[in-house]
């Protein structure tokens, strides 16, 4: 996310090159707010968009992002299945409209 949140502002990150190849892709969603309003991804971010919620770490992007002990892991377990359950209600609502 974070990745895609600097491609849309065109700022450098490890997945640069790889997300401007499928630039006619990511054009479709205009911009980073109808990117993550289309994939209902809005609990991955702040309510401003401009920056994203990590689930461990700092997002430094230079760093390993995989949890390193297990309790970490069980966290990042814990905040993606809270994460699905939260995406999964936002789909429900949006389908009941």
């Amino acid at each position: 996310m974070e990745c895609i949140r600097r491609y849309y502002k065109n700022d450098s990150s490890p997945l640069y090159e790889t997300l401007v190849k499928n630039k006619e892709f990511f054009d479709l969603f205009i911009d980073f707010k109808g990117y993550v309003d289309f994939f209902y991804l809005q609990d991955c971010v702040s309510t401003d968009y401009q920056s994203i919620i990590f689930w461990i770490g700092d997002g430094d992007l230079s760093k390993n992002p995989m949890p390193k002990t297990v309790d970490e892991y069980l966290l990042w377990i814990e905040k993606q299945l809270d994460f699905v359950s939260k995406r999964n209600k936002r789909i429900e609502l949006e389908i009941q409209l």
